[in-house]
């Protein structure tokens, strides 16, 4: 999104900055944390049959429709290797990049080193195509100073294959403030905040005093809003954004440069009061360490003439999904005269399986919508802004179509949506 509306935001960093109000999930305090991600191959412990992570129900083993290919050889077994003194620990938790698995798969669930066993979130697996990046709390004692053993499983339930993928997985241990790796990398005391005001730059700015300059390598700003569920949670006000090999994904900006400032967009948002922000912090030659700030409640969208609103599916194919040629449609109702708009976005996102030789495999209304990739099997959000012509007021028929013999196209929850901002009241769309 190029629009920039906001507030002016300022990362402050000093030992004696005040302190805000802070969130239920982050603190009063900043936290240091030190990542340790999952990396696939025998020399990391981890060897494979497939290509990705995969969890399999029992009964696959024998199912003579796909008891020979390469998936089924997949034992849910993955090592994460962790090199700390677990006495200087404050606390853990395992962070997952899920495709949430065949709708109607059973209880999806994670047993740390045989010691805790996690259910992990259905949101929405129950009968259609999701994605999720679920942090589990872990013990420090759940853990060891060495090769960490994840044993994922899922049950058969009411699916023909119980089945879901790990595309990603960390281990985050939270450190003591006084542990040595933070005054070797020279970050020890270090402190952050960001503070909100509104005003006519509308930018996010990261403001460093001193040496505390030098160190950071890398800001990247979360927010709290009420906006497209693109991350999955089922929950449209929630913390927003998801990530994809390690990077982030629709969060509201990454600053890689002094003053290290980007813009927050709220031209699209709703009217509303209640937002947070959040900023996590990472330094110059170890990548592995991040700090996250307290976060900074009490923010508004600024007062417009305008109305955004959000409309969704109405009737939602369940699961949505495309494939040897099966067509799947759904609509959107607006009630805004396509006149009155000053600007539409379609979200949606898709699990990208290949739309094999259609031409256009989304429409709106019968209009190709670019929506798709080069068919990686990978999870993919799409803002992509539509000319108001191209809508109607009433339903508007979105169209999904895929020849491909294998995965396809799929849609994944929450559905696409319309966010409109128009010049006159109405009734705000569907939830």
């Amino acid at each position: 999104m190029t629009r920039v509306e906001g507030a002016l935001l300022v990362l402050l960093l000093a030992a004696g900055a005040a302190e805000s109000p802070a969130s239920e999930t982050e603190g009063k305090h900043g936290r240091f944390v030190r990542e340790y991600w999952y990396e696939p191959g025998i020399e990391h412990g981890n060897p494979r049959f497939d290509g990705r992570f995969r969890v399999n129900a029992p009964e696959v083993v024998l199912d003579p429709r796909f008891m020979y290919r390469s998936e089924v050889r997949e034992n849910g077994l993955m090592m994460i290797l962790i090199d700390e003194d677990l006495a200087r620990l404050t606390g853990a938790e395992l962070y997952l990049e899920i495709w949430g698995g065949h709708p109607k798969s059973g209880e999806k669930r994670v047993t740390v080193n045989g010691r805790s066993t996690h259910v992990l979130p259905d949101v929405g697996t129950a009968h259609s195509c999701t994605h999720s990046y679920p942090t589990v709390p872990l013990k420090v004692t759940d853990l060891v100073n060495g090769y960490n053993a994840l044993q994922f499983a899922v049950d058969q339930g009411e699916t023909f294959w119980g089945h879901f993928i790990v595309d990603g997985a960390a281990l985050r241990v939270e450190m003591a403030e006084d542990h040595p790796d933070l005054a070797e990398a020279g970050i020890a005391g270090f402190e952050a905040r960001v503070t909100a005001a509104p005003g006519p730059g509308e930018t996010i700015e990261l403001s460093l005093e001193g040496a505390a300059l030098s160190r950071v390598a890398r800001v990247d700003y979360v927010g709290r809003y009420d906006g497209y569920d693109e991350n999955g949670s089922t929950r449209s006000l929630d913390w927003h954004g998801f990530s994809k090999k390690r990077e982030p994904v629709a969060h509201l900006g990454t600053a890689t440069k002094p003053p290290f400032g980007v813009g927050w967009d709220t031209s699209m948002l709703p009217t509303q009061d209640g937002m947070s922000v959040r900023a996590v912090v990472r330094f110059e030659g170890h990548p592995e360490l991040l700090y996250r700030t307290p976060t900074t409640d009490g923010l508004a969208t600024p007062d417009h003439d305008s109305t955004v609103s959000a409309h969704h599916c109405a009737d939602l194919p369940q699961p949505f999904w495309s494939r040897a040629g099966e067509r799947r449609t759904c609509r959107i109702d607006l009630d805004v005269d396509p006149g009155e708009i000053e600007g539409a976005d379609l979200h949606v996102v898709l699990w990208d399986g290949g739309r094999g030789s259609v031409d256009a495999p989304f429409t709106v209304n019968g209009e190709a919508v670019d929506v798709d990739g080069e068919g990686a099997h990978d999870v993919l959000y799409r803002i992509v802004p539509l000319d108001p012509s191209i809508l109607q007021k009433g339903p508007n028929r979105i169209e999904l179509l895929s020849d491909t013999d294998h995965h396809g196209i799929e849609i994944l929850l929450p559905g696409p949506a319309l966010v409109v901002r128009s010049g006159g009241p109405h009734d705000g769309g569907t939830p």
